[in-house]
């Protein structure tokens, strides 16, 4: 994916949801910061953008109807999907685990739009180091090879991002998993990364 391809997927979301605004989460957000060829190629090769509409975090009632409006007109198999060969997943806040003050950290990407010449169409993309925070807790596979590879880049620190978990860490409810033993898996693993200091 490069960043012509996630301003197409945000100006198609905010078109079909009728908002000036979307929250970008997931890998996809990094291109909100760097461009593709500024990044490793671990870091860019998913085909889905998520994204969560700015009225989940306004007004929470009306979310779940437009999560699956996106899903529906922009997902998977959808004819967007088949048209550009990359699709939109509406993704609910309460599923990411992010560091706390992540909303005054979003990194803004604004869409030129015919419709809306004055302010175009914006997709709030997630900190590069807050994506990496929510991946290296998440802990899977390609999250942990998309963070090694954007340390290994010099993108991201491991130091920035042991300093944003040991911040605090905003648990969405549906988490259920021992959070102890989450951070500590988390910064073992970042401690082993071989940027990590003394690595």
């Amino acid at each position: 994916m490069n960043r012509d391809e996630l301003g197409r997927a945000i100006k198609a979301a905010c078109a079909n949801l009728d908002e000036p605004r979307v929250i970008v989460l997931g890998s996809q957000s990094i291109l909100g910061s760097f461009d593709t060829d500024e990044l490793p190629p671990a870091t860019f090769l998913s085909r889905e953008v998520d994204i969560l509409p700015l009225s989940g975090i306004t007004d929470p009632s009306s979310v779940e109807d437009k999560l699956l409006m996106l899903d529906s007109r922009l997902g998977e198999d959808s004819p967007f999907h088949t048209s550009f060969g990359f699709y939109v997943e509406g993704i609910h806040k309460d599923v990411v685990v992010l560091p706390k003050r992540w909303g005054s950290r979003l990194v803004h990407f604004v869409v030129d739009d015919d419709a809306s010449i004055l302010y175009g169409r914006t997709g709030l993309c997630l900190d590069p180091v807050d994506l990496c925070v929510s991946k290296t807790i998440a802990g899977r596979e390609k999250d942990r090879e998309f963070v090694s590879a954007l340390v290994a880049a010099a993108l991201v620190s491991v130091a920035d991002i042991g300093a944003r978990i040991v911040g605090g860490i905003e648990w969405p409810l549906t988490y259920t998993e021992d959070r102890t033993l989450a951070l500590e898996r988390a910064t073992s693993w970042l401690a082993s990364l071989p940027n990590a200091e003394g690595g």
